[in-house]
């Protein structure tokens, strides 16, 4: 799973810019519905100081097309004019910044428009929240109100998943990327715009993906940053071995650790956590709590230092940690734990209007491949899941536990064991499917374990007209470094359909 906290980091170090910033004001009315295809019909944005020249609207769209009868959903979408009035538009970019369960407006609206500035004197920039977090209808439920996840075990944490999915209750199928796909082109259509250039960044790259099989005459180029393929799942094997490869590369060009020396005292420490857990206090918005401190929670810590944006400091802080542990002092590791547990809490206390855990596990749990049948009771489900576990190598998933490894935090295999039955979960499009021949940008960073560059090269292939570029020194994603920036402004000024 792409997991949005991480999205969130890459996006918003772009510009540098904090979520809280670029919040929706408090008390903030409603944007307008669109009535009309003009952009004169829109109207200020409320609570987007960041771009004063956007203007804002909504668009009303079914909860579920198969089924008009069960309601409608509003999608708000913000856009940001093209400053040169004195000559034509060359045309909209459209641009999401991944999660699943992320706002486009009000989290990536202000980056996007910093990184792009050197295309938006003849381009415009629409901003559209997907249904399900921000202005767009924002979904929330019980289990996963607030920072709780962050502090749950495993185990916990699917038991929220699941718990959260039967609190949405037959809402629970209505947040599929071909739904949110379609809505994004409901905008462009009200709109009354011709092609559009896409660029997803992390699970937008699967996102936009879907708006181009499924639309592919509106579309005049895709760039796709810190990409994976739809059909194609990057977190076990292939993510591992970009991890080791990180290590390696932070190693020899900091040249302050040995790669090879990291990766074996970080296995020590984890044999040692499987064999005896520890525990770890965190105290939190003046709360302490103990939690376990044990291979899985290292595993996932350790994983999202190389799942964001590249942190040199956060980088070497892990490579002294584990060895300190091997040597037995915990400290620095028990630190680096609870300073990533409460960055974690800190991130899902945000709510649903800027970043939405229901959207993203509604999105996830319908689209993405799983081990099991949700027809199936739980039961069944846990023998299928564990029986795809148990073939998985530990060799290739080293210096972790293959079993660690694909269910770490934010990225577990195993996270929607206990959804709802959803007899309509598939992914959006089936593999070979036809794609549109629009050219296409592929970007991923060399010291990325969230999605690595073979995941960027399978993202690649779905498409006729594709070209992969490896970001050196970027990590997820290549579109917050400024190389991976302007190779993006490139690609869109200068593509020839």
């Amino acid at each position: 799973m792409k997991k949005f906290v991480a999205a969130l980091a890459a996006v918003a170090a772009t510009a540098g810019c904090g979520v809280s910033s670029t919040a929706p004001a408090a008390g903030a009315q409603p944007t307008p519905v669109v009535s009309r295809t003009t952009f004169g019909a829109l109207a200020e944005c409320p609570g987007l100081p960041a771009l004063p020249t956007a203007r804002c609207g909504q668009v009303t769209v079914p909860r579920d097309r198969r089924h008009p009868a069960d309601g409608t959903l509003t999608v708000s979408f913000a856009l940001v004019p093209h400053t040169d009035t004195t000559r034509p538009g060359l045309g909209t970019i459209v641009p999401n910044p991944g999660g699943p369960g992320t706002s486009t407006i009000d989290v990536g609206g202000k980056s996007f428009d910093d990184a792009l500035a050197p295309l938006l004197d003849r381009r415009d920039l629409l901003l559209i929240d997907p249904r399900g977090v921000g202005r767009s209808s924002p979904l929330s439920c019980p289990a996963l109100a607030g920072p709780v996840r962050a502090f749950a075990s495993l185990e916990r944490q699917r038991t929220l998943i699941g718990e959260c999915g039967r609190q949405l209750g037959d809402r629970a199928d209505d947040y599929g990327s071909a739904a949110v796909a379609d809505d994004l082109d409901a905008v462009r259509a009200t709109l009354g715009l011709g092609r559009l250039d896409l660029l997803g960044v992390s699970y937008g790259t699967y996102l936009m993906a879907v708006y181009a099989q499924r639309h592919p005459t509106h579309v005049r180029t895709v760039t796709l940053a810190g990409a994976y393929a739809v059909n194609v799942d990057p977190n076990g094997e292939v993510a591992a071995a970009a991890f080791r490869r990180a290590v390696r590369l932070v190693c020899t060009r900091t040249a302050q650790c040995s790669g090879d020396q990291v990766l074996a005292d970080l296995a020590a420490v984890l044999r040692r956590l499987r064999a005896h857990p520890s525990t770890v206090p965190v105290t939190f918005h003046g709360t302490v709590q103990t939690l376990p401190l044990d291979e899985w929670q290292l595993t996932s810590v350790a994983g999202r230092v190389y799942s964001s944006r590249p942190d040199t400091g956060a980088q070497l802080r892990l490579a002294g940690a584990v060895a300190a542990a091997r040597h037995g002092d915990l400290g620095p590791v028990r630190e680096l734990v609870a300073d990533s547990l409460i960055e974690e809490a800190t991130i899902y206390a945000y709510g649903p209007t800027v970043l939405s855990d229901a959207q993203q596990w509604a999105t996830t749990c319908h689209d993405y491949l799983r081990a099991y049948s949700y027809a199936d009771g739980t039961a069944a489900r846990r023998a299928d899941y564990d029986a795809s576990v148990a073939g998985l190598d530990d060799a290739a998933s080293a210096p972790f536990s293959a079993r660690a490894w694909v269910s770490r935090a934010d990225f577990d295999s195993g996270a929607c064991l206990n959804w709802p039955d959803d007899r309509t979960a598939r992914s959006p499009f089936p593999a070979g499917a036809a794609m549109p021949g629009a050219p296409v940008l592929v970007l991923n960073g060399d010291l990325d374990a969230n999605t690595p560059s073979e995941s960027g090269r399978a993202a690649a292939a779905q498409f006729p007209r594709a070209t992969f570029v490896e970001i050196a020194g970027a990590g997820h994603t290549p579109a917050s470094t400024p190389e991976g920036a302007a190779t993006i402004v490139r690609f869109i000024r200068d593509a020839r359909r």
